[in-house]
């Protein structure tokens, strides 16, 4: 999620239940409707195509691995069960790795730490991953 939605979500000034895909009319998309539009933004972006399901997972895994509170993740996956949420920590944990530096200045730039990990998660796109551990580092990052 980039700040730029993640500030135009926190502007919505009724937080909805359900579906979020909407027709402009406010009338929720159908399924065929929301494949279609993921497929038409990956393709426009030049991205692989992935599915909605496939980015929630990505998305809960990266914030896990970037550090997020498990109880602030599972408000924002909306798991009504902490266990749910946990088999991100997990994943996110045995699959530790070297941050790309351009995620480690845009930790070091955010003092509020919910900021800090959408920040993060917005750089991670910008560069690839090493795979050796930096775990001092990423350690010390998470916990400023």
């Amino acid at each position: 999620m980039t700040a730029t939605l993640y500030d135009a979500l926190k502007r919505m000034s009724v937080i909805r239940e359900g579906l979020v895909l909407r027709n402009l009319d406010g009338t929720a998309k159908t399924d065929t409707q929301a494949v279609r539009a993921i497929e038409r933004i990956c393709r426009k972006a030049g991205l692989p195509q992935r599915l909605w399901h496939t980015l929630r997972h990505t998305f809960g895994t990266h914030a896990a691995l970037f550090g997020v509170n498990p109880w602030r993740l599972q408000t924002w996956l909306g798991h009504k069960r902490i266990d749910e949420t946990m088999l991100y920590v997990h994943v996110a944990e045995s699959h530790a790795r070297e941050w790309p530096d351009v995620v480690h200045e845009a930790a070091r730039t955010e003092i509020d730490p919910d900021k800090r990990i959408v920040a993060m998660l917005g750089a991670r796109g910008k560069a690839v991953a090493k795979p050796a551990a930096r775990a001092e580092q990423n350690a010390a990052i998470v916990a400023a």
